[in-house]
């Protein structure tokens, strides 16, 4: 078993963030960081990995939290990063949901997670998925959990390996400790319809971010503050969860272009989509969308935690938009406008 001391180095660089006027020093920085860790009552824990086979020496629980924020502060104030702390976050499906909770527990979010995913780590996976080569056949639970606790050894992950189905969802949202913010990333339709009924009436926001190209489709619904609200910003009225099975793919990918609407996608995203069943053998993500994802996501949380105006409502992120010249112009927006009336046509024909 190997044994890691981040003690030690933990504990100066705590001494220079509580008082940044000292500068280490020799004899004289150790002497200071004794007498702080003496005057704070700081003793060391032991935290064990077992998947890793390996102990680390480290701070206690409020310590670290307050040095792994450190380099927060001001940017999220003390009040905001309290509050983002303590809400309980729910993220079921983890490709995309990996990097959003990735993006959670790096910026000191959420202590208390669940995260759902029945699925394993395909070699597939590996260019958007936060896992390596050493993961695959494992379940993407088991991993994302491994590397939250890795990061934040005292956060407390419910892990549901085996997925969400009708009957347990309900209880993933709503049984203890019961979810601040619900985090669809699932790609079952009738799983997504069914878990913002549940919300809608126990007044929990559902979050979900899209990729689409480079950029990403966030969708905010606030049911804990207009819990008349239609699903799905009102797109699929009508519609239950039991009418949704059995969906051939193309049918699945004619309701998901729906529910994200054309007009939002990207020329190659609506490209891309024809061609799956063809020549792809699903629809295509990027890594870096993914991280994209993540952050804007943890951004929104964030905002809903600290009480901040963040309205209902559809968000655009888009890489294209802001880095390539003339891409709002008036001659690219008609052609975006002709291709997406020709993409229509080809997929609800």
């Amino acid at each position: 078993m190997s044994i890691v001391d981040a003690f030690e180095p933990a504990l100066a660089e705590l001494l220079l963030f509580e008082h940044p006027q000292l500068k280490e020093n020799g004899s004289a920085a150790r002497a200071a960081r004794r007498d702080f860790a003496a005057r704070q009552k700081i003793s060391p824990v032991w935290i064990y990995y077992p998947w890793r086979h390996a102990a680390v020496r480290s701070l206690p629980q409020e310590h670290y939290d307050r040095l792994r924020t450190a380099r927060n502060r001001n940017l999220i104030t003390a009040a905001e990063q309290a509050r983002y702390r303590q809400t309980i976050v729910g993220v079921a499906g983890l490709s995309v949901g990996s990097a959003i909770v990735s993006a959670l527990t790096l910026s000191g979010g959420p202590r208390v997670l669940k995260i759902a995913d029945p699925d394993t780590v395909a070699p597939s996976n590996l260019n958007r998925i936060r896992a390596t080569l050493l993961d695959v056949g494992a379940n993407k639970t088991v991993v994302v959990a491994r590397a939250v606790w890795e990061l934040d050894p005292f956060a407390r992950v419910y892990v549901w390996a085996k997925g969400l189905d009708a009957r347990t969802l309900t209880t993933f949202i709503l049984g203890q400790p019961k979810l601040g913010i619900f985090i669809d990333e699932m790609d079952n339709l009738a799983l997504k319809i069914a878990a913002r009924g549940v919300c809608k009436r126990h007044r929990v926001p559902v979050l979900m971010a899209t990729d689409n190209g480079d950029g990403v489709i966030v969708d905010v619904e606030r049911f804990d503050r207009e819990p008349a609200r239609p699903i799905f910003h009102g797109l699929v009225r009508g519609m239950r969860p039991q009418a949704l099975r059995g969906l051939s793919r193309r049918q699945w990918l004619r309701l998901a272009t729906k529910i994200i609407g054309p007009r939002f996608m990207t020329p190659r995203h609506q490209e891309s989509l024809l061609e799956v069943g063809k020549s792809l053998a699903g629809v295509p993500q990027l890594g870096t969308t993914a991280a994209l994802a993540g952050a804007a996501v943890a951004f929104v949380v964030r905002r809903i935690a600290s009480g901040e105006a963040m309205p209902s409502g559809r968000y655009l992120v888009g890489l294209e938009e802001m880095f390539i010249p003339g891409y709002n112009s008036v001659k690219a927006r008609k052609l975006r406008a002709k291709r997406t009336r020709i993409f229509e046509r080809r997929l609800f024909r």
